[in-house]
């Protein structure tokens, strides 16, 4: 059992303000709250409770695992849209460079190891900062991407204030490298409190909310 009977919800107290969350879909609540406004579950009570955490209900929560498809398929959309950009880029670089393979005696001759050199650094180095500016800039400025807007997701702070780009940076700085993104994603989906929340969202205090009603998972 997630909760016992005498508490339905989990209150996580800090020195600025009591933050309390629902014992069934990990949502924030208000303090005074008598249910969940977003799953409709009974928090009533405040004694001994314990919050699922994320891959709890990620394991059982149809609504939960909605949540993650529609952020997974948000985020392969915008690594598609880098990524075409990206290539159109490196087509229209590579012409002067493939015209100098017709000139090999002259300084032209070394422009295809230029290219190799161009390549290996988009591959390397710059897809992925390049994939990192995208997403501070986009969530920053609209609180968004254009993967979140087909999806129906918007990012906000949970303090209620607008985007801003000092939260943008935190909770994207993970997307610079593919190993650090799990590991964020992980330890938010690993530990107690909101299920839309990687552990940078939950330091910096933001979270994916849903504007639309879209089903992935029947």
């Amino acid at each position: 059992m997630w909760a016992s009977s005498l508490s339905p919800r989990l209150e996580v107290r800090t020195p600025e303000y009591p933050l309390v969350y629902c014992w069934k879909c990990g949502s924030e609540l208000r303090e005074d709250a008598a249910f969940c406004s977003k799953c409709g579950a009974s928090v009533r009570g405040t004694m001994g409770v314990q919050s699922p955490t994320g891959f709890e209900l990620l394991r059982d929560d149809k609504n939960v695992q909605n949540h993650w498809a529609r952020r997974l398929v948000a985020f392969i959309i915008d690594a598609v849209i880098v990524t075409v950009v990206l290539a159109i880029i490196a087509i229209v670089v590579s012409i002067p460079f493939i015209i100098g393979l017709s000139f090999p005696s002259t300084t032209l001759g070394a422009f295809p190891a230029w290219w190799n050199a161009w390549w290996g650094l988009s591959l390397g180095g710059l897809i992925p900062l390049v994939v990192f500016l995208y997403f501070f800039l986009a969530e920053g400025l609209y609180g968004r991407t254009l993967g979140k807007e087909i999806m129906g997701l918007q990012i906000q702070r949970v303090d209620g204030r607008p985007m801003d780009f000092r939260s943008s940076l935190v909770r994207n700085v993970s997307k610079i490298y593919w190993v650090l993104l799990l590991i964020d994603v992980a330890v938010g989906l690993g530990t107690h409190g909101d299920m839309s929340q990687k552990w940078s969202d939950r330091y910096i205090g933001t979270k994916v909310e849903e504007k639309t009603r879209m089903t992935i998972i029947p």
